[in-house]
């Protein structure tokens, strides 16, 4: 006995047909995902810097306790005071000198008598 199959046809219009079909070759494609990068807390950060201090290098351009201190000075400003410094610096060297001549004039004092 020969069986009887009924085949369907679903025809779409040209407007319709894009709406219904996928025209993309996104199935071939792999979907690119987005990196996701971790942001790090503060309270985080200064625990990798504890756990890491004496790995990191001393000195250097990259990568050192040189380059930490010299990128947080510039950011905190801290050479901004360095002409206050440095007239605090030379009024400690004028206070010595003045000190050493009082010492001195005490010595010759003293030893004439």
């Amino acid at each position: 006995m020969a069986e009887k199959i009924e085949l369907n046809k679903t025809v779409y219009g040209k407007v319709t047909y894009p709406n219904v079909i996928n025209t993309e070759f996104s199935q071939l494609i792999k979907p690119q995902v987005e990196e996701v990068v971790p942001t790090v807390t503060v309270e985080e950060f200064f625990q990798y810097y504890d756990d890491l201090f004496y790995d990191i290098p001393i000195s250097g351009d990259f990568n050192s306790h040189t380059e930490l201190i010299k990128r947080s000075t510039e950011y905190v400003g801290v050479n901004q005071n360095t002409e206050e410094i440095d007239a605090l610096l030379d009024e400690i060297n004028q206070l010595r000198l003045e000190n050493l001549t009082q010492q001195q004039t005490i010595d010759e004092l003293t030893s004439s008598k």
